[in-house]
């Protein structure tokens, strides 16, 4: 880790605050630990206290598209309303989305025991045998599934507890009337992930777009694209394809950004104007980076696969980051078009305490309970505050090394 003359942690020199940008993973309901850690931040972005920083941008991807978004939307200012777009209004929406998420009802608890305890049996196996039962399967296209979706209000399940188009329209209204949004005085930006399904692009739905930013085009990106901020957009980057049909946008079908970006981070850095670009970018992990043993068990492969699926994809974009720093530092570089118009960016890890993380497992990241809920926002809480502390003292550290329980 770089050090400063007095020993403490490097943190980037600016003039005024420090620009931040927070990316949060994805990964179910493990995500309410992002949810804790944004309320944190926003509790902490008014700081009067030295040194200040200022978030200047949120990226998300599934669940974690959920609390990005929320903390946005929050922050964003909207036509007709003055005085909107406070971090007092982000962090009521936050939390006013995740109580509307989550089973509220006698009838969507009992689903949420069904749906949890169904996917918690499949990690069941049989001893000696090595077997596990697959008792839990849904196709979201089969007329079975439409006329349970059908069926479930007259039950007491919300269908925004169901339909995540649905939820989102009545949380964001003003952005489902893009002219609501005061799109000029939009000082953070949002970048959401997904997946095209049928031309497999990796895609970003991006505020900047909205403002009619315009980037360099990069000829090399032929499997990228960059689309305008929507609803559609954030609930396409929470369709898990065993649970929801393919989103529709336009001509392209879309699926959870996960195999793609998890989180988007590097568009942050893409941009031709340096004073554009955050000086810190601050990752909510919600996926542990590392394990203490090969996993070795039916239900362990099956956590550990879908936590790498995330982490992968993650650490490409965050190691090109720290490419491009090495490449601004180095003179013989200085002229070369790569590094035009790009600063050194320092990436840091937020990340679930260990011993929390050993608990959750593949399953956990569906069971939509409240006090899973309250659980884990909680710890996403006391985590951030107490590594907001250590920012604060430039204490907090650097990744590569930040982002895993134990040297590597």
């Amino acid at each position: 880790m770089a050090k400063s003359e007095t020993g403490k942690a490097e943190r980037s020199k600016s003039n005024g605050p420090t620009k931040v940008a927070v990316a949060c993973q994805g990964g179910g309901m493990h995500a309410a630990f992002a949810l804790g850690v944004l309320k944190a931040v926003l509790e902490r972005v008014d700081d009067k206290t030295e040194p200040k920083f200022k978030l200047v941008g949120l990226s998300g991807t599934s669940a974690g598209a959920l609390c990005a978004l929320m903390a946005w939307y929050g922050l964003a200012p909207k036509t007709g309303s003055p005085g909107s777009g406070t971090a007092a209004e982000a962090l009521k929406k936050l939390e006013d989305f995740w109580l509307d998420f989550v089973a509220r009802t006698g009838a969507e608890t009992l689903l949420n025991t069904f749906t949890f305890g169904a996917l918690r049996a499949e990690e069941i196996e049989v001893p000696l045998l090595g077997l596990s039962a697959r008792v839990f399967g849904i196709n979201p296209y089969s007329a079975g599934y439409n006329a349970l979706a059908a069926f479930l209000p007259t039950l007491g399940v919300r269908k925004q507890y169901f339909d995540l188009n649905e939820l989102l329209a009545e949380t964001c209204p003003a952005l489902k009337k893009e002219n609501d949004i005061d799109w000029k005085n939009v000082d953070t930006r949002l970048l959401i992930g997904a997946s095209e399904v049928v031309n497999g692009l990796e895609t970003v739905f991006d505020s900047d777009v909205n403002k009619g930013i315009k980037y360099p085009k990069n000829t090399a990106s032929y499997w990228r694209q960059q689309l305008p901020l929507s609803l559609e957009g954030v609930a396409a980057s929470g369709t898990l394809p065993v649970f929801r049909e393919a989103q529709r946008i336009g001509s392209g079908y879309y699926w959870d950004g996960l195999y793609s970006q998890n989180p988007p981070v590097h568009e942050f850095i893409a941009g031709p104007v340096p004073k554009d670009i955050p000086n810190e970018l601050w990752i909510v992990r919600i996926n542990p980076q590392q394990w203490r043993h090969p996993p070795d068990t039916n239900k362990d492969i099956e956590d550990r696969q879908n936590e790498l699926m995330g982490n992968l994809s993650l650490n490409k974009e965050l190691d090109f980051i720290m490419k491009v720093n090495e490449w601004i530092k180095k003179p013989e570089y200085k002229n070369d078009n790569f590094v035009k118009g790009k600063k050194p960016v320092i990436v840091r890890t937020i990340k679930m305490e260990e011993e929390i993380a050993e608990e959750l497992s593949y399953s956990s990241k569906f069971d939509r309970s409240r006090d899973c809920m309250a659980r884990l926002c909680d710890h996403g809480h006391k985590v951030a505050l107490r590594w907001l502390d250590a920012w604060q003292d430039n204490k907090a550290g650097k990744y590569p090394e930040d982002a895993g329980y134990r040297k590597f």
